[in-house]
């Protein structure tokens, strides 16, 4: 099953914000909202939505200054904005804007412009995998796997590293080391599952060691989705991926 697309709407109108709500709920979307750009940069820096639904004209920090600052940060510069506004054609502010749809605006052209914008990201978004493991050499070469698969990756080489990662950008997949120094794969599942940020992140397990039968049902009780067993061929690791993305 899909999982439904979270957008936040940044409008100081509290009657825009209330319709937006409903037209997107009716379409399927979850809404979160945020009644100025301070707040709005704090809760897309929180939630990571999926689509930024942005005002222009605000009291404070304007709608372009919040596109800026979203686009200048690495933890939300990837996420989409949609702007909303009496002045939606001026040419002169395009960074990292997505597209404009004028006010006042019906219920047919928002829902429209968003559910298009939806459509085409299906065949276009890269995927992030978490490389952790204690071995550079390790990493770098399933880092490399993955590009040439079109996969995006990011790496971390202990425990502590991981979850600051997993729980800063938005993570698909996390494909994890068990024996590493200090704190091992299991306890960074277990702080995984216990955090509602990465809780839902599958976690494929890499081990170059034998694992007991118990072994295995305890981190399948964790949360663990596959195991594979170092070494392994990059086709076999991009196919359990793959599939991974797809629970």
């Amino acid at each position: 099953m899909e999982t439904r697309k979270k957008i936040l709407i940044v409008d100081d109108e509290a009657d825009i914000r209330d319709i937006v709500r409903m037209y997107l709920g009716e379409a399927g979307y979850d809404v979160i909202e945020a009644s100025n750009g301070q707040e709005g940069i704090l809760r897309a820096q929180n939630e990571h939505p999926d689509l930024i639904v942005l005002d222009i004209m605000m009291p404070g920090i304007n709608g372009f200054e919040v596109a800026k600052h979203l686009k200048d940060d690495p933890n939300t510069a990837k996420i989409p904005i949609l702007i909303l506004s009496v002045l939606a054609q001026d040419s002169q502010y395009r960074h990292g804007i997505l597209d404009y749809v004028s006010k006042p605006f019906k219920q047919e052209e928002l829902v429209t412009k968003v559910k298009n914008f939806f459509d085409n990201l299906k065949d276009k978004t890269t995927r992030t995998v978490l490389v952790v493991d204690d071995d550079p050499d390790i990493v770098d070469v399933i880092a490399l796997c993955l590009k040439d698969s079109r996969i995006g990756s990011e790496k971390a080489y202990n425990g502590p590293e991981a979850l600051q990662k997993a729980g800063a950008q938005k993570i698909d997949l996390v494909l994890l080391d068990i024996n590493m120094p200090g704190m091992n794969g299991f306890e960074v599942i277990k702080h995984l599952k216990a955090d509602k940020k990465t809780c839902d992140i599958p976690v494929i397990v890499l081990t170059g060691t034998y694992l007991t039968e118990t072994d295995k049902k305890h981190g399948i009780t964790l949360g663990v989705s596959k195991y594979l067993t170092k070494p392994f061929s990059a086709d076999e690791l991009v196919k359990e991926i793959t599939a991974a993305f797809h629970v």
